[in-house]
């Protein structure tokens, strides 16, 4: 059962379009060779940084680590993660609403939480898209 991530805005997203998985060989003679490894691409990566919230936003962003026992439970994303952008962007930055059989997860590294005034910290979550 997917763990639901925090309703919380970030103050910035990076987001990276998912791969197509390829293998490329180049032979002694300088001939390339790929080979696509499937019919549909995956690995999409979304960054999402959280400036000066509070510390109950970043216990819930913890708290979701934690639920989903880091990267080995899928994610519901809140629509307010992706605020401001349009719903033609939006399609591409949330890869499970486009049927791709993409689903998120964080990735291998924990949520990073830098403290920066009593009460206040900047968080960053790195959120990996992989095909189910």
């Amino acid at each position: 059962m997917p763990v639901a991530f925090p309703t919380i805005e970030p103050t910035s997203r990076s987001f990276t379009a998912p791969r197509w998985q390829v293998t490329t060989n180049v032979s002694q003679s300088g001939v390339t060779t790929r080979r696509l490894w499937g019919s549909r691409p995956s690995r999409a990566e979304l960054v999402l940084r959280f400036g000066n919230v509070t510390d109950a936003a970043t216990s819930d962003i913890l708290s979701a680590w934690h639920t989903a026992k880091g990267s080995t439970t899928d994610l519901t994303l809140p629509a307010i993660l992706f605020n401001g952008a349009s719903s033609t962007l939006t399609n591409w930055l949330n890869t499970s609403s486009t049927g791709a059989g993409m689903k998120w997860y964080f990735a291998e590294e924990p949520p990073t939480v830098e403290s920066i005034a009593p009460g206040r910290s900047n968080v960053s979550v790195r959120l990996i898209a992989e095909l189910q």
